[in-house]
C-alpha cells in the first residue's frame, strides 16, 4: 500500500501553525514540508511514470511528513484551488489520461460539498464534478456527478458521471 497517493498545492502552511501539534519546531515542520515538495518537484507529478527508486524516495520523505497531519482530516474545510505536484494513482487521476501523456490536474472546491477534479492539457480540460460527505473524522465518500469536456474555456460535451469512491 502505498503512503503518498497525492499531494495538493494550495495549502497556506503560514495559517496552520498548530500543524503537527503545539511540541512541534517550526523549523522542523518546515524542513520536512520543503523535502516533500522538492523531492516532489523532482519526482514528478505521475509517480507512476518515475523510477522505484523516485518512488520508495517519495514516500520515504512523506512517511517523515505524517506526524504534521491533521488528527481530523476529513473535517478541514476545504476552498479554493488546489494543485496537484505528485500522485502515486497509476490512472487518470494523476493527470497520466494515455500512455506517457500527463496533463495538468487540480482541484476546485466550490463550497463544503461541492468540488471538480480537473485535468487540463493546453486548451482542452476535462473537468469531474463531485460531492463529498464526511462520514467520520478521517473518511469521507466521495459521489461523481458529471464529466465535462471544455474546450478553450467552452463546454463542448457534458454528461452524468457514475460511480464514487471513499477516501
Amino acid at each position: 500500500m502505498k503512503i503518498v497517493s497525492c499531494l495538493l498545492l494550495g495549502f497556506n502552511w503560514q495559517q496552520r501553525l498548530q500543524l503537527g501539534g503545539p511540541n512541534i519546531n517550526v523549523a522542523e515542520r518546515n524542513d520536512k514540508i520543503l523535502k516533500v515538495l522538492d523531492t516532489a518537484g523532482a519526482v514528478g507529478q505521475a509517480g507512476s511514470l518515475a523510477s522505484e527508486e523516485d518512488q520508495l524516495k517519495m514516500e520515504e520523505v512523506a512517511k517523515n511528513a505524517i506526524p504534521l497531519s491533521e488528527s481530523k482530516p476529513a473535517r478541514i474545510s476545504l476552498t479554493g484551488e488546489h494543485t496537484l505536484i505528485y500522485s502515486a494513482a497509476p490512472g487518470a487521476s494523476s493527470g497520466r489520461v494515455f500512455g506517457n501523456v500527463v496533463g495538468k490536474v487540480s482541484q476546485f472546491f466550490e463550497d463544503d460539498e461541492i468540488f471538480y477534479n480537473r485535468v487540463t492539457f493546453g486548451p482542452l480540460q476535462i473537468s469531474l464534478r463531485a460531492k463529498r460527505e464526511i462520514l467520520n473524522d478521517s473518511s469521507i465518500k466521495v459521489s461523481f456527478l458529471e464529466t465535462s469536456f471544455n474546450l478553450f474555456g467552452r463546454t463542448v460535451k457534458k454528461s452524468e458521471a457514475g460511480g464514487g469512491g471513499g477516501k
